[in-house]
């Protein structure tokens, strides 16, 4: 004689939450957004972004990996539309942060005007802490060396 269970007992699992869609998702904006409001400031990391990158491909892998996840065992986890979402903007930062640091950074023209390195720079002049002007021309054969940075004393 089969022993047979009643249907009260035979409770269905309930889907646990997916939290590698979510966090792909946080890397994945995280990561991008860092690099235009931080890293790009340094000249080291906005020509390759040596953490921003990483971070990216992390994030879009962790939301391959919670998709993939919600496709194959809907039973187990839960968030089918919602994993679908966070998978599908992840792609779409993933994309638009490669092609803006491997494709378009490159595309901006370049100066034709601008001097070349190891030629005689053009003359200009510059006042001094004292209100005095100062011209390039004043120091001709003289070793001068012309330091340009951007931002505040």
């Amino acid at each position: 004689m089969s022993h047979v269970m009643p249907p009260t007992s035979m409770k269905k699992p309930r889907p646990r939450p997916n939290p590698a869609v979510w966090l792909g998702l946080i890397f994945s904006i995280g990561g991008a957004l860092s690099y235009f409001m931080y890293f790009a400031r340094f000249p080291e990391l906005r020509d390759f972004p040596w953490i921003n990158l990483p971070l990216v491909l992390l994030g879009f892998a962790l939301s391959t990996i919670g998709f993939r996840r919600t496709i194959k065992h809907p039973l187990i986890y839960r968030g089918r539309i919602s994993g679908a979402f966070g998978f599908v903007l992840s792609l779409i930062i993933t994309v638009f942060f490669n092609a803006y640091i491997f494709y378009f950074s490159y595309q901006l023209p370049a100066s034709p005007d601008a001097p070349q390195v190891m030629t005689p720079a053009p003359d200009f002049a510059l006042t001094n802490q004292r209100g005095h002007p100062v011209r390039l021309r004043d120091y001709r054969g003289k070793k001068v060396v012309l330091v340009f940075y951007r931002g505040f004393w």
